[in-house]
């Protein structure tokens, strides 16, 4: 029974031994939140280890409350411990393997679970390279859980980054066995969860995973909005790899959460000015009101977390701010330079916190 074996093997830690491990920034407060429920008895095939870090009391965040997009991460987490073949492991190396995958494929592209964002990503992408006019060349991945799905991206995937995988033979025995573990969960690997990742890189690539999308639409929020919010706040983290030797203020921190709340709650603001310009992508303000709501929802309370990106407040503050930046030279319609919108934010940043 290759099936048996492999949910077996799958509890080990060697079966998943990747080169680096991965953090999703929009899930963990949710794992933290998310209290251990009590197990109904499995098919003993079925007892993997559940107690994990995923559910590690390691910060206090009890004053937090959770937003409608945190909400809608629970119900995925709820989804999985209902489901009799899920499996936190598994669901790791998925993660962590996509990840990877997206990283460093190059090649044909499209945007949304069927190419529904196709045409708004090729318009958004050409606003943001005359707007921001960054000296780098700069390309977008999509993630998609049917990745996960598919033989032979899954082989691909195992073959370059599993590192107890040899060949390419091994790589579909064990792409096989996963398909197999697939077919039986509802939730593997059709939840958003598997596709959440946005994210850049200082080679220029941007990554924007159907799932988060998804999620946000979930929440409220119109797809397109999530969708060129997302692009736009990845956009300025490109910029910030462009003028990192100049913009130095970061380097004043002593704690790695202030360098990333700041770095983020940057981004924010200026996808915020982006949104809201004449010459970006003029959006009115029932627009930019979804935006504000979307700010919020991505907040966190992980203020200890070298990964803190801004309380819901916080978040939703310096969208507010790149907003009345946008609005402050409305009529004459110019384009502040990056340089010009950072000293903005840093002059403001008081404004934000």
């Amino acid at each position: 029974m290759l099936l048996c074996t492999f949910i077996f093997q799958a509890c080990s830690k060697e079966e998943f031994d990747l080169k680096d491990p991965v953090f999703h920034p929009y899930l963990t407060q949710v794992e933290i939140q998310l209290k251990e429920p009590s197990y109904t008895s499995k098919p003993d095939i079925f007892l993997c280890n559940f107690s994990n870090t995923y559910f590690e009391d390691e910060i206090s965040i009890a004053s937090c409350q959770l937003t409608d997009f945190g909400l809608v991460l629970l119900d995925y987490f709820e989804s999985f411990f209902n489901d009799p073949y899920f499996d936190f492991d598994l669901a790791s190396y998925y993660t962590e393997l996509h990840k990877k995958y997206v990283t460093h494929y190059r090649g044909e592209n499209y945007y949304g679970a069927s190419g529904e964002y196709d045409q708004l990503a090729k318009k958004r992408i050409r606003e943001l390279t005359a707007f921001w006019d960054l000296n780098r060349e700069i390309m977008l991945n999509g993630q998609h859980t049917a990745s996960l799905n598919d033989r032979e991206i899954l082989a691909d995937m195992i073959e370059s980054f599993d590192r107890t995988i040899r060949n390419r033979d091994e790589a579909y025995e064990k792409a096989d066995a996963l398909l197999e573990i697939n077919a039986l969960s509802p939730n593997l690997p059709e939840s958003p969860y598997f596709a959440m990742d946005a994210f850049t890189l200082s080679n220029g690539l941007l990554v924007i995973g159907d799932g988060l999308i998804e999620s946000l639409v979930a929440a409220g929020i119109e797809g397109e909005i999530a969708f060129t919010a997302i692009l736009s706040h990845e956009w300025w983290h490109q910029a910030q790899y462009e003028y990192a030797e100049e913009w130095t203020e970061v380097e004043e921190y002593d704690e790695a959460w202030e360098v990333s709340r700041f770095i983020e709650l940057e981004a924010d603001y200026a996808a915020a000015y982006f949104l809201a310009h004449k010459r970006g992508a003029t959006y009115n303000w029932k627009r930019i009101e979804e935006y504000f709501r979307l700010s919020f929802n991505v907040g966190d309370c992980l203020i200890n977390s070298d990964t803190h990106h801004g309380t819901p407040t916080q978040r939703m503050n310096a969208a507010e701010l790149g907003y009345e930046l946008a609005e402050s030279a409305r009529k004459k319609g110019f384009i502040l330079s990056p340089e010009e919108v950072h000293a903005y934010f840093v002059e403001n940043l008081d404004k934000v916190l």
